[in-house]
Order: C-alpha cells, then sequence, then structure tokens
C-alpha cells in the first residue's frame, strides 16, 4: 500500500507540471496568434507603402535630372531588396487558403508552423510524385502491350483521377507555405484532372478503342520522361540550394524553368516530343469525332484539352527560354542570395 501512495504521489506530481506545461502552451499560442495577426498587418501595410514608394519614383524619374535620377535609382533597388525580404516574411505567417482548398478542405489554415514541417512535406510531396509516376508507367507499359481489358482500363483511368487531383491540392497547399510553382504547371494539373475524369466515364466504343493504344503509349513515354525529370530535377535543386541560389520550398514541375538551363536542358527535347505527341492526339481525336459512327462528346472534349495543353506547355517553355535573359538588378540579387546563404549556414561565433 506504502508503494501505491508513493506511486500515486509522484503521478499526481507529474500530473500538475502536465497542467502547468499545458496552461504555458495555451498562452504562448495566444501570444503566438496575437504576434501573427499584427505582423500579417505590417506586411499588408509596407506592402502599399511600398506600392505607393513605386508609383512616386515612377513619376519622379520622368523629370529627374543628375543627382535625382541616382538618388531615385538607389531607392528603387532599396524597395527591390525589401520586396524580396517581405516575401520571407509572408513564407512564415498564416494564409487564407484560395478558392480552390476553401470548396476542397473549408476555411482551414494550412500554413506549417516551422520550416521543419514544411520541408517534410515538401518532400513527401516529391517522393509522391515519383512513386506515383512509376507506378502509371508501368501500368500503361503492361496495358500497352499485354493487357487488352475495360475494367484494368477503368482502374486505369481512376489511378489517374486521383493522382492529378491529389498533386493540384497538395501543390495549392505547397504554394500557401511559399513554394513558387509557375503558374501554367498548376493549371496543367487540373487541366489533367479533367481529361483524365472525361476518360473515366468514355463508354466501350469504336472511337475509344481508336485511341486507346496511342493514348496508352503516351501514358507511358509521358511518365517515363517525369520520372526521369524529377530525379534529376530532385538533384539539381539539392545543389542549388546548397549554394543559396533557389528557394529552399521550390519544387519539380513536369515542364520547364529558368534554373534548369545550365544542368538539365538536355530534357527539352524529351518535354517537346511530349508536346508533340499531345498535338498529335488532339488531331487524331478531331478526325476521329469527323466520323459517322462517333456519337460520343467526349472525343472533340478530349482533343481540345489536348490542343490547349500542347500549345499552353510550348508557350510557357518558350516565354522561359524568352525570358532567361532578363533578371533583377545584380546588387539586389546577390544581396538576396547572401541573406539566404548566410542564413542556410548557422555563422560561427
Amino acid at each position: 500500500m506504502e508503494e501505491f501512495q508513493g506511486a500515486l504521489n509522484s503521478f499526481q506530481k507529474d500530473w500538475l507540471q502536465l497542467q502547468e506545461k499545458h496552461s504555458s502552451l495555451v498562452m504562448s499560442l495566444y501570444k503566438l496568434k496575437e504576434e501573427e495577426t499584427s505582423c500579417v498587418r505590417s506586411v499588408k501595410h509596407c506592402r502599399n507603402y511600398m506600392k505607393l514608394l513605386k508609383h512616386e519614383i515612377a513619376s519622379l524619374q520622368k523629370n529627374a535630372t543628375g543627382d535625382e535620377i541616382t538618388i531615385l535609382e538607389k531607392a528603387k533597388i532599396d524597395i527591390l531588396k525589401k520586396e524580396y525580404v517581405l516575401r520571407d516574411i509572408e513564407d512564415v505567417l498564416p494564409r487564407t487558403p484560395g478558392l480552390y482548398l476553401r470548396i476542397v478542405l473549408g476555411a482551414l489554415n494550412i500554413s506549417f508552423a516551422n520550416k521543419e514541417d514544411k520541408f517534410r512535406y515538401k518532400n513527401d510531396y516529391e517522393r509522391f510524385k515519383i512513386i506515383i509516376s512509376g507506378i502509371c508507367a508501368f501500368l500503361a507499359f503492361l496495358l500497352y502491350f499485354y493487357v487488352q481489358n475495360r475494367i484494368v482500363d477503368t482502374i486505369f483511368h481512376f489511378l489517374l483521377v486521383w493522382y492529378y487531383c491529389t498533386l493540384t491540392i497538395r501543390e495549392r497547399i505547397l504554394i500557401a507555405n511559399g513554394s513558387r510553382i509557375k503558374g501554367w504547371w498548376n493549371i496543367s494539373h487540373f487541366m489533367s484532372t479533367a481529361y483524365s475524369g472525361i476518360m473515366l466515364i468514355w463508354p466501350r466504343s469504336r472511337s475509344y478503342d481508336e485511341f486507346r493504344d496511342q493514348f496508352m503509349l503516351f501514358c507511358l513515354y509521358l511518365n517515363l520522361v517525369h520520372f526521369i525529370q524529377f530525379q534529376y530535377q530532385i538533384s539539381c535543386l539539392y545543389k542549388l540550394r546548397t549554394l543559396g541560389c533557389r528557394h529552399p520550398m521550390d519544387i519539380t514541375v513536369d515542364g520547364f524553368m529558368s534554373w534548369m538551363f545550365r544542368r538539365i536542358t538536355f530534357v527539352l527535347p524529351f518535354l517537346f516530343v511530349v508536346y508533340g505527341f499531345e498535338l498529335y492526339m488532339a488531331y487524331n481525336l478531331y478526325v476521329i469525332s469527323q466520323q459517322s459512327y462517333c456519337h460520343e462528346w467526349q472525343v472533340p472534349a478530349v482533343s481540345v484539352i489536348y490542343f490547349i495543353l500542347a500549345m499552353g506547355s510550348i508557350v510557357t517553355v518558350l516565354q522561359v527560354i524568352r525570358q532567361k535573359i532578363c533578371a533583377p538588378p545584380p546588387i539586389v540579387l546577390h544581396d538576396h542570395l547572401t541573406k539566404k546563404y548566410s542564413f542556410a549556414v548557422p555563422m560561427k561565433i
């Protein structure tokens, strides 16, 4: 009984400590929420102020002469530096989800509290893409060469719908946590979700049978390219982040971005083959839709989506190539990268 009483007293002490820690945690969270709200207001105020200052600088530069031009240029560069810093500040503040996430998840705060959680979620996203791309490539290989079964086709189409839906949700969460994803690559996943859903409900017909094999071949090639591309991009991003040349939350993309120029330009021909394949399928579906035996609305719908996907990707990649020479003033870029690099590596005291 004495041992039990001692254990009970020990537990009571632990229980009181737990209550104290919980009370302290609640107070800290309350204070954190107040600080976050205050910081969000300050960020909005500073951003509006910078817009006003940039407008004033643009107006004054029209009639500026001599020393005034130098002063205005220095002020303009200083504002650009502060915009980079402001962007980094916003990355750690809570954000309201966009319309898409509000529809899917509701009014939920999807900002991660610390960078470790952000990196963990980003790495999980990368693994998800690589694993599913490998699975899709394997299934497309089986369906193209060995399996001719509508039920298995339906399972494959359902996998694609689930994959692209999940991808769009994860990408919106990553964007809300600081990832820079070029708009078109995110939009293309919404369109891929749409055509995958249409393929899922496309009834068994002559038009489907005519299109099926080239679709499976396209999926095989597309996922192989993406699988290889993601592997190289992850390695490339790791090196660039280590050097302080890329944002820590940058992720792999299905297309091509400016940071790939020096390291993985070899993927460009493979990507243009993908876009050419999409244009070919769009044209082929258009031809099928003109035949007398074709009565399915899915045929022209998928044709239009493939055409938009191909043209959008081609235009985006060409814009990236054209805009490669455009960059912030060197002093601004160097200052921002130095800041990120010094943050990534703790300073010795």
